[in-house]
């Protein structure tokens, strides 16, 4: 994937003083135009949240707005090989590791999403990972897309500690579905993942996001 030498024209070094790097999935249904220079597999720089509304709206939501993103996107069918060699060549103040990727069903595969954040987070920085609701197993729910906005949920089978289902997008009449599985992690799960990283909890956010950082050598 990217890396720092595809990036002279663009400022890398500068932006990520100020930069917050967003690791999330590419979207079904297509990327939004104000991302800079392309599409994955190099890394994107956005300004504002067009991009990634779902993800950066829900951590304005929470006190933390991020005007300067950086973001580095994965296709739904990413492997561990893909991942494991990754490193933009620069370390950000704050990681934010979006789209459930914590709660791959393969522990191989979420623990090199994490490796990711890890590598690209600044020793003191913030890592704000999102994860599904820890009851999630016992309380998911089909939901009904809503056109041009919401994403919409069916075929639901709960089989604790899995969930699979199809995603559903509408967006102005074009529907897109995509299967997922996932495995929602216990609070102790989630912390013995972030300590196999060489991350800790810092604290929690909401009942979707936590606050992680690298553990003190």
């Amino acid at each position: 994937m990217g890396s720092r030498a595809a990036w002279p024209a663009y400022g890398i070094d500068a932006m990520t003083e100020r930069a917050a790097l967003l690791i999330r999935r590419r979207r079904p249904i297509g990327e939004s135009h104000d991302i800079e220079p392309g599409s994955a597999p190099r890394p994107a720089l956005l300004r504002g949240s067009a991009g990634a509304g779902r993800i950066l709206q829900s951590l304005s939501e929470l006190g933390l707005p991020f005007r300067d993103v950086m973001q580095s996107l994965h296709d739904a069918d990413s492997r561990p090989t893909d991942l494991d060699g990754l490193d933009l060549g620069s370390r950000f103040p704050v990681v934010v590791l979006g789209s459930h990727l914590v709660n791959s069903p393969e522990a191989v595969l979420r623990r090199s999403f994490l490796g990711v954040a890890g590598r690209h987070l600044a020793s003191n920085g913030r890592l704000m990972i999102e994860h599904h609701p820890i009851d999630w197993a016992e309380t998911a729910e089909a939901t009904q897309a809503t056109p041009g906005a919401e994403v919409g949920m069916r075929d639901v089978r709960r089989d604790p500690p899995f969930v699979s289902a199809v995603s559903v997008y509408d967006i102005g009449g074009r529907v897109v579905r995509q299967p997922f599985r996932a495995r929602v992690l216990s609070e102790g799960e989630l912390a013995a993942e972030l300590a196999a990283s060489g991350l800790h909890v810092r604290r929690r956010l909401s009942p979707t996001w936590i606050e992680a950082a690298k553990l003190a050598r």
